[in-house]
């Protein structure tokens, strides 16, 4: 018996795991690639696809302090049609004279107390996710 016979199992072992293992890396190039595709033909930029997802961070007490507050009253603005009349945070209704804070760009408001605390964990708007924008002077 030749020395080729001894190892035929063996060669056709190695051969068809070799043949596996580069299919599930064409297959995992190719779906990946292609859910790149599907992102940017949804709208979201190259940029933020091929970008590593950051890991959230919040913003420090000074940063929050730079977002604008305001004293809620029924005049000022917020309400049917305005808005809502619920904190997104708690889910309590403001009441005459509580602190708001209006979160920029998207201008979604909220208690102070309560999104100063997400905002310690999440530089984001807790409903839309935007970025917050503060003051740079601060």
């Amino acid at each position: 018996m030749s020395y080729f016979r001894k190892n035929e199992g063996t060669i056709v072992f190695t051969l068809a795991s070799l043949a596996f293992i580069a299919f599930y890396c064409i297959n995992y190039c190719f779906r990946r690639c292609r859910n790149r595709d599907v992102a940017l033909a949804a709208g979201d930029t190259e940029e933020a696809v091929l970008s590593p997802i950051r890991p959230p961070r919040g913003l420090d007490a000074k940063g929050v302090q730079s977002i604008p507050s305001f004293i809620y009253t029924e005049a000022n603005g917020i309400g049917p049609g305005h808005g809502e009349l619920v904190c997104a945070v708690c889910l309590n209704e403001y009441k005459e004279d509580e602190m708001l804070r209006l979160i920029l760009p998207c201008g979604h408001v909220f208690h102070v107390d309560c999104v100063d605390i997400w905002l310690s964990y999440r530089s984001t708007c807790p409903i839309c996710r935007a970025d917050v924008i503060v003051d740079p002077v601060y």
